[in-house]
């Protein structure tokens, strides 16, 4: 019975598994000489990108791809007579992110680059309330939403905060990439196309939530849900109007799959919430979660409407030439992804406590929808690309996910010293 009553209670705030909420991009970045999902940097160049994300979230998709609140409403019975009250959360997470990135290229072909996340905060408002339940003819009303609360808060368990902010300058999961742009056959050569495989692995250094805390998340890539442990990619761009200097339009596709391992946490022991957060009895010290593995498929279209002026400055050595190999000054994009989401499944030493918390994160996929605009200043003698972007998770409705959506700005510094 004590097992079940916090089992039970554990659905009221399950804010420690908003998983999936935050989204924040750490691939490879396109190349400013050309455009699309996989090229390279040209030998001996440096970029460096850094964008600030923001990102939100208040609902999932459920199985059927319904939308749902975050939470399911909590029914509380009083023992053995009716229905005390139905608690009801509708959380709203809002993240702020900035992702830094530094890319070389080591020949032509071949680029290695290394980033990653840093959080600057993560609030979660839990907007909780209260719906009346059946008449009690010991108060002789129904319980009040202070009653349920002063009940608990007598077994030492308070009402949980309305705000919570937490990960404050607080590091993701790095990210080390290298990318290949594959030799062309002579008849991709003809037909202006290219393609490029990836590698890419996180590193553990992102911050793990505290156990003992209700209403918090971490920045690893298992909270992020935008990358995972190791990532093998291949992309192709196919350039039907290439002029030999730039590209006007690129049609890119891409596959990769995402292997994510099993990771170990401690289990809660109550030392803050007695009542919500006192499993290690009967789960054990720690438990077990593997994120199950990914299948993604992306299509991106790019645009570039005005080429813009062209000038010979101290980057081309005053060549007007060399300067029709930089990218146009407006490139607009498109893009659409798709993610095939294996099911999640937790290990502890009680099968009805792993089960419940899998319940939510069974197979599932993603319908993921881009836009951007990029404005580059290299053809005028400035080494800078500015760009901004929307991302979107439920134009089209999910299965067993939480759709983030997000806005980024973002600034791509190049430079080559020899």
């Amino acid at each position: 019975m004590r097992a079940d009553l916090h089992l039970r209670l554990s659905r009221l705030l399950r804010l420690s598994l908003l998983a999936a909420l935050v989204a924040t991009a750490v691939s490879l970045p396109p190349t400013p000489a050309r455009a699309g999902l996989g090229d390279s940097l040209p030998r001996g160049t440096f970029l460096i990108d850094a964008a600030y994300i923001y990102a939100q979230t208040n609902r999932q998709f459920d199985k059927d791809g319904k939308s749902v609140p975050l939470l399911a409403p909590v029914e509380r019975y009083e023992a053995g007579a009716g229905l005390q009250g139905i608690i009801r959360a509708k959380p709203v997470l809002h993240q702020q992110i900035v992702a830094l990135q530094l890319l070389y290229g080591i020949t032509d072909r071949l680029t290695i680059g290394f980033g990653g996340p840093l959080s600057l905060s993560t609030v979660i408002y839990t907007n909780l309330g209260w719906e009346p339940g059946d008449y009690q003819a010991s108060l002789g009303r129904p319980y009040s939403e202070s009653d349920f609360w002063e009940w608990a808060a007598s077994m030492g368990q308070g009402k949980p905060k309305a705000r919570a902010e937490s990960n404050v300058n607080a590091w993701g999961d790095l990210v080390l990439a290298l990318r290949y742009r594959l030799p062309e056959t002579e008849w991709m050569l003809k037909h202006h196309l290219s393609w490029t495989v990836t590698l890419q692995g996180a590193l553990p250094t992102g911050r793990e939530k505290d156990p003992e805390e209700l209403v918090e998340i971490g920045t690893t890539a298992w909270w992020l849900h935008n990358y995972g442990d190791l990532e093998l990619h291949l992309a192709a761009d196919w350039r039907p109007y290439w002029t030999g200097d730039v590209s006007r339009l690129t049609f890119s596709g891409e596959v990769y799959y995402t292997y994510n391992r099993t990771r170990t946490y401690d289990t809660p022991r109550g030392t803050k919430h007695p009542l919500l957060l006192n499993h290690a009895p009967f789960v054990g010290d720690t438990y077990r979660i593997n994120g199950g593995d990914w299948q993604v498929g992306r299509a991106q279209v790019e645009w570039a409407p005005f080429i813009g002026p062209t000038l010979g400055t101290w980057m081309t050595k005053g060549s007007v030439e060399a300067a029709r190999r930089f990218p146009p000054l407006l490139t607009l994009m498109v893009q659409y992804t798709f993610v095939n989401l294996q099911p999640t499944v937790w290990e502890s030493d009680y099968d009805l406590w792993s089960i419940d918390q899998a319940e939510f994160w069974g197979k599932g996929f993603k319908h993921i929808f881009a836009a951007q605009a990029t404005l580059s200043l290299l053809r005028v003698g400035a080494p800078v690309m500015l760009y901004v972007r929307g991302r979107s998770l439920d134009l089209v409705p999910g299965r067993n996910m939480r759709p983030a959506n997000a806005i980024t700005v973002g600034m791509r510094l190049l430079a080559k010293f020899w």
